[in-house]
């Protein structure tokens, strides 16, 4: 019997993480962004370095003392919706054998370093990173724990770096081996991005089942604030899915719609076989047109209250928003693959158990600082989710039926 296995690509980083930065401040406001794509702050999004350098009129090292105060980062880790999602995917199912190899974009600095050492310490191969010249790809997390009424909330500064190399020649034939593949925020890899339908149709023409996670595209919202982004090389990208994973403001600016029940027909209308809708603290939006999993018409989920009350009443258990997102993404893979490998390839599977999974997952990153846990001992993240996890299901299961609690 062949092995199962799980391939990703897409953004990969090094997250210089400052904890307790001010969004409310004077100091931050003056880099707050007074217009859509004018390369200015948003909380919850992210700006690239360059074009906030621009918006400031200052070099960089002046901005991040400026809103650092001067101050060392509080940890680094590895950040980016891809390796992150990946990372706590292949924590939740290594257990299970299935393998999980990542394709990324790195340098031959400290940033890279880093990286790897980390990447030693999880079930994730890195064997087929490609290396350059260019310095690393890197972001500096500003989070606010106490903004959005106390739920927290954070920003994000990207420098592209070495990702402006990797592109769709640099995922060979070996990539779509792999059972499931992940593509990433790809619009933080410029040239992968441009070839993602490209790269869609591949793995489908292989049979294998296509996950997209999404990401603000500011490169897009920079160049054509006024059109919807694209996916890709066409359309063609929509249809080519199994599983869209995006969030409200994502979902707005791909359909070029102005409410997300719009956005939402917009991705039915194209062909998108399932998809899950998050909107930070607010309710999952979830859909399946019976192809790649069994079908379901549109659906609200909420998120884990469990979590939500476990936080206010231990709030020095508090770690940040960071990474909650991803490890969002990161649960709904593991129980895609999950799924998948005990039912067989191309038999529908249960979207609302992975949805259940992704909210236990985001819900436990609530709990550490950064998007990637470190594990003691294998298999301790995946008895630490379970516990949301069936918490979750508890809260559910008069309204949702999810037909198992093992992933």
């Amino acid at each position: 019997m062949n092995k199962f296995k799980l391939a990703g690509t897409g953004c990969s980083v090094g997250d210089y993480l400052y904890a307790n930065v001010d969004f409310t401040s004077e100091t931050f406001r003056k880099y707050l962004s007074h217009k859509p794509g004018d390369g200015g702050l948003i909380p919850g999004h992210l700006v690239f370095l360059d074009d906030l350098c621009r918006f400031a009129n200052a070099d960089y090292k002046t901005i991040s003392q400026d809103l650092t105060g001067a101050k060392s980062p509080d940890k680094f880790n590895i950040g980016g919706p891809a390796i992150v999602s990946m990372i706590n995917a292949a924590q939740l199912i290594a257990h299970k054998g299935i393998s999980a190899d990542f394709r990324g974009a790195a340098g031959k600095d400290d940033t890279a370093f880093r990286i790897f050492k980390i990447l030693e310490k999880t079930p994730i191969s890195a064997k087929n990173f490609k290396i350059s010249d260019a310095m690393t790809p890197f972001t500096d997390v500003l989070s606010d724990p106490n903004y959005n009424e106390g739920k927290g909330e954070r920003t994000f500064i990207n420098n592209v770096g070495a990702a402006w190399d990797l592109g769709p020649e640099d995922i060979d034939n070996s990539f779509f081996d792999s059972d499931v593949l992940l593509f990433g925020a790809t619009a933080l890899v410029p040239k992968l991005h441009d070839g993602l339908t490209d790269l869609l149709r591949k793995g489908r023409d292989a049979g294998k089942f296509n996950i997209v996670i999404t990401v603000f595209d500011f490169r897009n919202e920079m160049k054509f604030p006024d059109k919807r982004w694209p996916l890709g090389e066409s359309d063609e990208s929509y249809k080519l899915l199994d599983l869209l994973i995006v969030d409200h403001v994502e979902a707005l600016r791909l359909s070029g719609e102005s409410n997300i029940n719009n956005a939402m027909a917009f991705f039915i209308k194209k062909g998108v076989k399932a998809f899950l809708v998050t909107n930070g603290a607010k309710d999952i939006s979830i859909y399946s047109d019976g192809t790649a999993f069994r079908k379901l018409d549109l659906t609200s989920l909420p998120i884990s209250s469990y979590v939500t009350e476990e936080l206010s009443a231990h709030p020095e258990r508090k770690g940040d928003t960071t990474g909650c997102g991803d490890n969002f993404a990161g649960g709904v893979i593991a129980s895609v693959c999950s799924q998948l490998q005990d039912s067989g390839p191309r038999s529908p599977i249960d979207l609302v158990q992975a949805a259940a999974w992704g909210v236990a997952s985001g819900g436990f990153a609530c709990f550490y600082i950064g998007g990637t846990y470190l594990e003691q001992t294998p298999g301790e993240k995946l008895e630490r989710v379970a516990f949301y996890f069936k918490n979750y299901v508890e809260e559910i299961k008069n309204y949702y039926k999810v037909r198992n609690l093992e992933i």
